[in-house]
């Protein structure tokens, strides 16, 4: 049992650690007035390779909402409460018609000249143009906008004078990648629509770009080309170029309502330059598989708050519970039988609405779990758990992240990472230029007995590389490691250096590694549009025996493939390792959203999504052991198969999937959980959970009988620190005990269940015993091992399974006046 002192020390003592509850956090609406904006800068920012270091730019108080402490029970009771009808996305659809858009950063868009052009949201199959006085128009370049199964097969054009129709063009067909001009010559006009053949639920999408015509009173043509614009501008109502950009008129389907889509520079991340998987350590499936334990339902579309595509997959394993975010919901799992033990909607955990692109990770330091969320305005949100139980009670708090040069921006798709010191979320922040923030905030605050926010230092306008992923760090590194797809061959590494109340941020530099593609959309049976795996940014990042590993979606022989990486953050020169998760079958099987894991020994396993024309999105496992050779992973394994068709697109016509998953090590017996999305029959998402293992290898868990003594049910045996060698940080730990009498550890080879004394001896074999030491006034014994320093011949090595347990004296319970703990047995990790 790995031991939550300060729980442990508020039950025995009785001193209330965990603080009242404070009052909802109402989200107030705090309204600022910023400085004029610079103009958009319309290019990826970049930042010197060379390694260099900055400080940070402290977020004021009062840009940080209060904090709130809420128990599960509250929270329930706000769920049923809740009216779902009264959740309204703004970035949702809700009924609308379609209107005209300049496509966000992000958006799967060609233009024909410069990098903007506009497009019919949702697909409206009818948008009007009004003239407002009589041109020529000679024509328009015209492309497809988002996936390929959603670009309107074909327009037509027709041309309208004092309301009465003049003309119309033939059907234009040349809809594809490759913007093309279309010659329409209508003359005497005032107002054109386009009509467009439905692609699928009514609606069909394109994209137009370098608008010609000549208005006749001053015969001078014009070019509408939409460079002076930004990403996300909305024509529609807005009297840009002195035109009547319309609200469309077209009958199509509702759909299902989206959450924002990942946002970034058009023509996709500076990694999608290269050439498909050059270069060494590609996949060949020779690495050892690991066991699978168990599997149950994750959360699906349906369940409370669920109601969004994409689900932004997120889970994380805990001590005894599984906890996964989707959107919008979160819910709890019992990780021995899979039993939902909460599930509720991101509303009533936060207590607003709105939220949307969740993440949570269990930091094995503080052993708390961390969730964030964000509103895409001007909202994070963070929860962490006051103890290890996240079905007790949750701090949450907020933060305005739009200040400084962020200010008027909105965070887009954040990432979270732990370490020893401090929590970090990074974002995109959308809304002129293409500038990425860091926020380092310091974590002990938030998990003292009395949580609070601790101080938030922020590092802004970093060049846009995707997504900057922090990393959840085992180990202490001395400082928070962040990584990031820098270009088609280099990994860009970037440091967060304590103290948190006064962090600075290093550019350790990029590492050089094999050369790949952004990855192209995934087929699935069924689908008409292609499943959307956004490009190459990397996926999710953990700390591990001294490594940083990391895993990205990259194209592979035409297909997305899963490449993953171990890293040297010490050594720029190159990788120690790398691989990539593809198909080897010639059936077109296709490999993307994965995530990974590490064990202490330095296994490793990774999830993702299957898919391919002859199949429905599925779910994979793959992994490695540390012994197999270098860039090699097992042949991956569908463990749950699609049910059925996926199509679900959003306003730019994009099949929106992911747009991530996690895979998280297990803290107690180290086995790897991974969460992954596959599709549900009746067209919907569906999640599932997964635990695997490679055996054998390290942890701890209590064995044996303890008896009653003088002061309750019995001592109980527990540690503090880790059962790492390298680490030897160990302390022995055991509670329940008289308070202020002696006793010692001790320590053999085997289990044994032998009645002496008051209680139980359960360790056999040839004993080593440890000093006498005493108990506090809180009956909590503690002792920190040395392995340079041991008692006799004791040697402790990685592999070696020793059993502990506490002898103590306890006169006042009568009898033979001493006492025995419980056991622990302990496989200790490298």
């Amino acid at each position: 049992m790995k031991l939550d002192k300060r729980l442990l020390l508020a039950s025995l003592a009785g001193t209330g650690l965990l603080s009242p509850m404070w009052a909802q956090d109402q989200d107030p609406d705090i309204r600022e007035i910023h400085p004029p904006l610079a103009p958009p800068v319309e290019r990826v920012l970049d930042e010197p390779a060379s390694p260099y270091t900055v400080a940070g730019e402290r977020i004021p108080d009062r840009f940080i909402g209060p904090g709130t402490i809420r128990t599960v029970e509250q929270m329930m009771r706000a769920e049923a409460a809740w009216d779902p009808s009264t959740q309204v996305n703004k970035r949702l659809r809700n009924g609308r018609q379609g209107t005209w858009e300049v496509p966000g950063i992000r958006g799967v868009h060609y233009a024909h000249s410069g990098i903007h052009l506009a497009t019919n949201k949702w697909g409206d199959t009818r948008m009007g143009i009004g003239f407002n006085q009589s041109v020529d128009l000679v024509g328009v370049w015209i492309a497809g906008e988002g996936g390929q199964g959603s670009w309107a097969p074909f327009v037509v054009v027709v041309g309208y004078s004092g309301g009465v129709e003049v003309g119309r063009t033939a059907a234009f067909e040349d809809i594809d990648d490759t913007p093309s001009w279309f010659q329409i010559d209508l003359g005497g006009i005032d107002r054109i629509e386009i009509v467009a053949e439905a692609a699928q639920s009514g609606a069909g999408w394109y994209a137009i770009d370098d608008i010609t015509f000549t208005p006749r009173a001053s015969g001078r043509q014009v070019v509408i080309d939409f460079e002076d614009l930004e990403y996300e501008d909305t024509l529609t109502g807005s009297g840009y170029a002195g035109l009547t950009w319309e609200t469309g008129t077209g009958d199509f389907s509702a759909g299902v309502d989206t959450i924002q889509p990942p946002q970034g520079p058009g023509g996709g991340n500076p990694g999608s330059a290269g050439a498909d998987l050059v270069g060494g350590g590609t996949y060949a499936g020779l690495g050892t598989p690991p066991n699978f334990v168990q599997q149950f339902q994750g959360p699906k579309i349906g369940d409370p708050g669920a109601n969004y595509i994409p689900p932004d997959t997120c889970g994380s394993v805990g001590i005894d519970h599984f906890v996964s975010v989707v959107n919008t919901n979160i819910s709890v799992y019992t990780k021995s039988t899979g039993t939902r033990v909460m599930n509720k909607s991101l509303t009533s955990f936060f207590g607003v609405s709105g939220q949307g692109d969740p993440r949570v990770v269990f930091d094995p330091d503080s052993q708390r779990f961390f969730v964030i969320s964000t509103n895409f305005n001007n909202r994070i949100r963070l929860a962490v758990s006051s103890t290890s139980d996240p079905t007790g009670s949750w701090f949450t708090t907020w933060f305005n992240p739009g200040q400084g040069s962020d200010a008027g921006k909105w965070p887009d798709y954040p990432t979270l990472g732990v370490d020893q010191r401090g929590v970090y979320i990074s974002a995109y922040m959308v809304g002129g230029g293409a500038g990425m923030t860091i926020w380092a905030i310091d974590k002990a605050p938030l998990v003292a007995a009395s949580q609070s926010m601790g101080t938030i230092t922020a590092f802004r306008s970093l060049a846009w590389e995707g997504a900057l992923q922090p990393c959840v760090h085992w180990e202490d590194a001395g400082g928070a490691y962040v990584v990031s797809t820098n270009s088609s061959n280099r990994i860009r590494i970037r440091r967060v250096d304590p103290p948190l109340t006064s962090p600075t941020l290093t550019n350790l530099g990029n590492v050089t590694v094999a050369t790949h593609a952004s990855p192209p959309t995934a087929p699935a049976l069924g689908s008409s549009t292609n499943l959307d795996t956004i490009d190459d940014r990397l996926m999710n990042a953990v700390y591990r025996v001294g490594s940083i590993w990391t895993t990205h979606c990259v194209g592979a022989s035409g297909r997305p493939g899963s490449r993953w990486y171990q890293l040297d953050p010490n050594d720029l020169s190159s990788d120690i390792q790398r691989g990539t998760v593809k198909d080897e079958t010639g059936t077109g099987l296709c490999y993307f959203m994965p995530s990974l894991a590490v064990s202490i020994e330095g296994h490793v396993v990774m999830g993702g999504t299957i898919s391919s024309s002859n199949q429905y999105a599925g779910c994979f496992y793959t992994g490695r052991m540390n012994s197999d050779p270098a860039g090699e992973m097992a042949p991956p394994v569908e463990y749950r198969t699609g049910q059925g068709p996926y199509n679900n697109t959003d306003g730019y016509g994009r099949n929106r999937w992911g747009d991530y998953s996690l895979t998280s090590a297990d803290p107690v017996d180290n086995t790897l959980w991974t969460i992954q999305e596959y599709a549900g029959s009746g067209n919907i998402w569906k999640t599932n959970v997964a635990q695997l293992s490679y055996g054998g290898g390290c942890g701890a868990n209590n064995y044996c009988q303890t008896s009653p003594n003088s002061v309750g049910s019995g001592a109980l045996m527990a540690y503090g620190g880790s059962i790492s060698v390298a680490a030897n940080d160990l302390t022995l730990v055991s509670y329940g005990c008289p308070p202020n009498q002696f006793g010692l550890f001790y320590t053999g080879p085997d289990q044994a269940s032998t009645p002496v004394g008051d209680g139980i001896l359960c360790v056999g074999g040839s004993l080593t015993r440890f000093p006498a030491i005493q108990i506090d006034n809180l009956g909590i014994a503690e002792m920190t091992l040395d392995y340079n320093n041991l008692p006799g011949s004791l040697t402790i090595q990685p592999g070696d399974l020793w059993r502990y347990s506490y002898w103590y004296r306890d006169p006042a319970f009568g009898g033979a006046g001493y006492n025995f703990a419980d056991g622990l047995e302990i496989t200790f990790c490298p």
